[in-house]
This record gives C-alpha cells, sequence and structure tokens, in this order.
C-alpha cells in the first residue's frame, strides 16, 4: 500500500428526492516520497457504481467528464470537491448514512475509506 497517503474529510452529498446519483468528496493526503495514482473507487458493498468526475468551465458552459485516474504529487492534498474533481456514486439510496469505499491504486494497492452521508451545508469547502 502506498505509505503516507491518508483519506480526510470524506463525505457524500445524499441524493435530491427519488435520485439515486450522489457525489462524493474528500482530500487525498500523500505525504509519502513518491507520487501515487489512484485508478478506481469502488463500493465495498457492491451495491453502487462509482466513477472519478471533474466539473470544468468552458466558453461559459459548465462541463463534467469521467476520469480514468488521479495522480498525487508527493507532499500534495488533491482535494475531490464539489465543482471540480469529486466522485459519481449511482444506485444511492436515501436512507444510507455511509458507505465504505475501495480506493485502488496502480500498484494494486487498496486502502477502505468511509464516507459519511451529510448535507453540502455541513461542508465549509463548499459555499453553500
Amino acid at each position: 500500500m502506498p505509505g503516507g497517503v491518508t483519506f480526510e474529510n470524506a463525505w457524500i452529498r445524499p441524493p435530491v428526492g427519488s435520485q439515486t446519483i450522489a457525489a462524493g468528496y474528500c482530500d487525498i493526503v500523500n505525504d509519502g516520497e513518491d507520487s501515487v495514482v489512484l485508478t478506481e473507487f469502488a463500493d465495498a458493498a457492491g451495491e453502487r457504481h462509482i466513477e472519478i468526475h471533474e466539473t470544468t468551465e468552458q466558453d461559459g458552459m459548465v462541463r463534467m467528464r469521467p476520469l480514468t485516474q488521479l495522480t498525487i504529487a508527493s507532499g500534495e492534498t488533491l482535494s475531490l470537491r464539489p465543482g471540480g474533481k469529486h466522485l459519481m456514486l449511482f444506485g444511492m439510496d436515501s436512507e444510507v448514512q455511509a458507505v465504505d469505499v475501495h480506493a485502488r491504486f496502480a500498484d494494486g494497492a487498496e486502502r477502505v475509506v468511509r464516507f459519511q452521508v451529510r448535507p453540502a451545508a455541513l461542508d465549509s469547502r463548499d459555499g453553500t
């Protein structure tokens, strides 16, 4: 497992109404000596499909596109946050309070990260 990598402030914005899609956010801290590459996030229970996405603005249009990996350089923190890079969780139930997610690295290592479900207003980085 990549040494020095931690996941902080892991949370999921709950789905709205009858929707089953939610967004997940966290800070990925790499205090190790080498860059690390995250290639996949997967629901530990196998109940949801998870994709890495990025929101960008181009010519006044907001677009979201899938990403195949995330690279975190040594000594850096990559923040998955509203309006930027984030996780999309498909198949969410509005009653779920937490989701255990397998973060998989390019070297085959894996770490389980618990994402708590909470309203966006509780995240100071969100601006809402």
